[in-house]
């Protein structure tokens, strides 16, 4: 089974502090949709999300996106369409370093579809050149590659694909999306909005 789908955006940013912000799409960035987000047409950001990116670049952290979108193995649509959203998305939030899609359904039993940790691990061995190795669902949160990493999501899965990777949580209301969170990252709050247990 092919893995996800790797956009790299990556250019050099003098201001990083080794951390990455994971990001989900649609309810974090944009307003998200029961039909999914079909065309650029239809991408709608919330009000306050570039103003939030240029606060976590500030703060020194790389941008990833990672976001399940199974239309892709639903036949639904294909990879251009979804660059085509993407291109919109970037032109409407700034400078991101990379998106990484999750194009597999729940059955296919893939290992980047959050909650499970791959995209993650995806966008920590492309940035950083290591990730964690494995997840143990049973054990304590790891320990980050960098304690500053954090996962910003509006679902369970994404908080439980942040937790694997061992980084802090902000679950939002898919409404209100980054902009909600943003002010808690910037005093440097834990972002324990999830445990497993």
């Amino acid at each position: 089974m092919r893995g996800p789908v790797i956009e790299n955006y990556d250019q050099n940013f003098d201001n990083w502090n080794g951390a990455i912000a994971y990001l989900d799409r649609d309810g974090v960035l944009n307003y998200g949709s029961p039909n999914y987000i079909n065309s650029p047409e239809e991408l709608n950001i919330i009000d306050g999300v570039k103003e939030s990116i240029l606060s976590l670049r500030k703060l020194g952290y790389k941008i990833v996106i990672v976001t399940n979108q199974s239309a892709i193995m639903r036949g639904l649509w294909d990879e251009k369409q979804l660059k085509l959203i993407h291109q919109k998305l970037i032109e409407e939030i700034g400078h991101i370093e990379a998106i990484i899609t999750c194009p597999h359904r729940n059955r296919d039993g893939c290992n980047c579809r959050k909650p499970k940790p791959g995209m993650l691990f995806a966008g920590s061995n492309l940035l950083r050149g290591a990730s964690h190795e494995d997840v143990n669902w049973f054990a304590d949160k790891p320990v980050p590659i960098n304690e500053l990493d954090l996962m910003v999501g509006d679902r369970n899965s994404d908080m439980g694909a942040g937790w694997a990777v061992g980084a802090r949580l902000f679950q939002v209301n898919e409404h209100l999306g980054l902009p909600s969170v943003i002010n808690r990252i910037i005093e440097g709050d834990e972002g324990d909005d999830f445990s497993p247990v």
